[in-house]
């Protein structure tokens, strides 16, 4: 028998005991007292009788009192206890209907909490527009694989992709449609890598791949060019149809790092590389790009500097009207004087100012120095001479291009007629409706526009007619052998004749010798720009050459 039944029935025996007991002594008390009393009092037997049955009903009335009173307290003890239990059952199946309850908000809590979890870790780990991991989740996979391949002695690469040019995407057909391309990239490069391979969405338009333990490089190209292939075929979104290029930079550990940070950060270095030789490619990092880049940084800073510290210097190549031998323009050509290594040509800075965007800062000092410097030079030339300023396409294609020309030109009191920009086709080219409406703007206020290049690009001659250019300027590739081959000089009177059907000017540039001059000038060629007239030249030397003129 437990403890406390042994307890409860120990108090009841107390309690029994107790009654029997107090019954006990009263009876005994009773019984010696009465008969002592009748005995002393009740001599004659009639009423010794009587009292006798009196004193027995006396008897059974006290002990009948004397029980009730003794039971009820112990009964109404019990009710009480009873009906405190009573109360305390109600209360405790109220608080455990409340705790059920809670119970149940707490499971419903917790299926939400779950829920919450599940979709913290979805937002953490995984991208929302293409459902691949993002950049986190990569960066875990490529340590707990770095790890592995380690532990086994096994290869693996990290293959980092950018999309080429997938600005002109957002910004010409919608972040929408551009929306629609990423997630097409994305299911296409899932399927490509399969279950060789981690795939992952690093951020906009760039993403990474790991590829696990390959065997050999043969295998390695395999998926390179199988990921290539999966952008062979064009995206067809809506009505528009169109074909994406990716440029690739891939490192392998461990000899191109040894954990996921050095891994990624070459990968992204030949990326880099990737896209300098012409995007839609890729390069393996090595440790020669390290060099390359730094050369790169070291450049791109001392153009920085050039900018600041006023380092160019505007040259002007003479522009001659052939049928007169009149000088009437000049283009100008910008040189960067480097401290150290001295002259720069174009060709080695434009570029990266482009990629860099520094362009629009460095195009600004060109045209703010040409007009300044038109004011000294027309001052030995006709009033009809023009300078003409060349316009990268990251300039032309700004939305601010047009109108900080023209702020330019108005607050330096210039004549816009005595001022012509000079595009390539390619840069017409790359959005011929805003090209036309641009060009039209700069011919209300008396911009000349050259077409620079002609010939050498892949414009229509339905583009081409719809342009509101009023000079082409050919490409001295078609003059430089002009005096001894015949069908150079058929394709040079073919363009200038082209050009002559559709109303516009034509500048011969490259001219080297009389001879390109004569037969040019029997083309009916209109301009010619060459080394026959003068090499580009500082301000102070073109004036001079000017006043010969």
């Amino acid at each position: 028998m437990p403890e406390k039944n042994k307890d409860l029935n120990c108090k009841a025996n107390n309690y029994a005991a107790k009654i029997s007991i107090i019954y006990a002594v009263v009876s005994a008390v009773w019984i010696l007292v009465s008969d002592i009393l009748t005995t002393t009092l009740f001599a004659k037997r009639g009423l010794f009788t009587i009292f006798s049955v009196i004193k027995g009903w006396l008897f059974v009335l006290i002990t009948a009192s004397l029980l009730y009173f003794l039971i009820r307290k112990k009964i109404y003890s019990l009710y009480l206890s009873e009906n405190k239990l009573q109360n305390a059952l109600e209360e405790l199946q109220k608080t455990n209907d409340e705790l059920s309850k809670t119970q149940e908000k707490l499971v419903v809590q917790y299926k939400k909490l779950a829920k919450n979890q599940e979709k913290i870790k979805e937002l953490a780990f995984f991208d929302q527009l293409t459902n691949l991991p993002n950049r986190n989740h990569f960066m875990l996979v490529l340590e707990k694989a770095i790890k592995e391949a380690h532990f086994k002695g096994q290869q693996l690469a990290l293959i980092y992709i950018d999309i080429d040019n997938f600005s002109k995407i957002n910004n010409t057909l919608g972040h929408e449609t551009g929306d629609v391309v990423l997630k097409e990239i994305a299911q296409r490069l899932k399927e490509a890598v399969g279950n060789n391979g981690f795939v992952a969405r690093i951020t906009g338009d760039e993403f990474g791949i790991i590829i696990y333990n390959f065997l050999d490089f043969n295998v390695l190209n395999y998926f390179i060019y199988k990921i290539f292939n999966s952008f062979s075929m064009s995206c067809e979104i809506m009505e528009y149809n169109f074909y994406i290029t990716p440029s690739m930079g891939i490192a392998i550990y461990p000899s191109d790092g040894q954990d996921s940070i050095t891994l990624l950060k070459n990968a992204d270095k030949a990326l880099k590389l990737a896209k300098e030789k012409g995007k839609n490619t890729f390069c393996f990092y090595n440790v020669e790009m390290d060099n390359i880049l730094q050369q790169r940084l070291e450049f791109e800073s001392d153009l920085r500097k050039a900018i600041e510290k006023d380092q160019f210097v505007l040259y002007y190549q003479p522009i001659v009207n052939l049928e007169k031998m009149q000088l009437c323009g000049a283009e100008a050509l910008i040189r960067w004087i480097h401290p150290q290594k001295g002259m720069i040509p174009p060709m080695s800075f434009i570029p990266i100012a482009e990629q860099t965007g520094l362009i629009s800062q460095i195009g600004q000092w060109v045209l703010t120095k040409a007009i300044l410097d038109l004011k000294s030079i027309r001052e030995v030339t006709n009033h009809n001479f023009y300078v003409s300023f060349n316009a990268s396409l990251r300039e032309f294609s700004s939305a601010n291009f047009v109108d900080n020309v023209l702020y330019t030109i108005e607050s330096l009191n210039a004549d816009p007629s005595s001022l012509g920009i000079e595009i390539t086709e390619s840069v017409a080219m790359a959005d011929p409706q805003n090209t036309i409406k641009s060009i039209n703007n700069f011919k209300e206020k008396g911009i000349k526009v050259f077409l620079d290049d002609f010939g050498t690009g892949y414009s229509s001659l339905n583009y081409l007619k719809q342009l509101p250019i009023d000079v082409v300027k050919i490409d001295r590739s078609f003059i430089a052998n002009m005096s001894t081959d015949i069908k150079e000089q058929r394709i040079a009177k073919s363009l200038i004749d082209l050009s002559h059907i559709l109303d516009l000017k034509v500048v011969a540039e490259g001219i080297e010798d009389s001879q390109q001059a004569e037969i040019l000038k029997s083309f009916d060629c209109d301009f010619g720009q060459g080394y026959l007239f003068g090499k580009p030249l500082p301000k102070d030397q073109f004036i001079e050459l000017a006043k010969r003129f």
